[in-house]
């Protein structure tokens, strides 16, 4: 944790990032190029919710919130493509 100012903004910009992943999920996974969206889309908010989880500040549940969601679109995309994948090759 650092000493840094608390910022509320930045813990709701992840709430937000993991909120549009699980949306990119649910509207864009149909298939093996919108699986391979929603892993990007992820990505990039597990990374802006670990830049907002290591700062401190009234609103740092929501910035966990919102890298739980992440993680939560990120593994099952992943999972999704290997099983698709997976029957492709088979």
């Amino acid at each position: 944790m650092t000493d840094a100012e608390p910022n509320p903004h930045r813990h709701l910009i992840a709430l937000a990032a993991g909120v549009v992943a699980l949306i990119v999920f649910l509207t864009f996974a149909s298939g093996v190029v919108g699986y391979l969206v929603s892993i990007v889309v992820a990505g990039a908010a597990v990374f802006v919710g670990h830049r907002a989880v290591g700062h401190r500040g009234r609103m740092l549940l929501a910035a966990i919130l919102g890298l739980v969601l992440s993680y939560f679109v990120l593994i099952t995309s992943v999972g999704l493509l290997v099983v698709r994948l997976t029957r492709l090759g088979g």
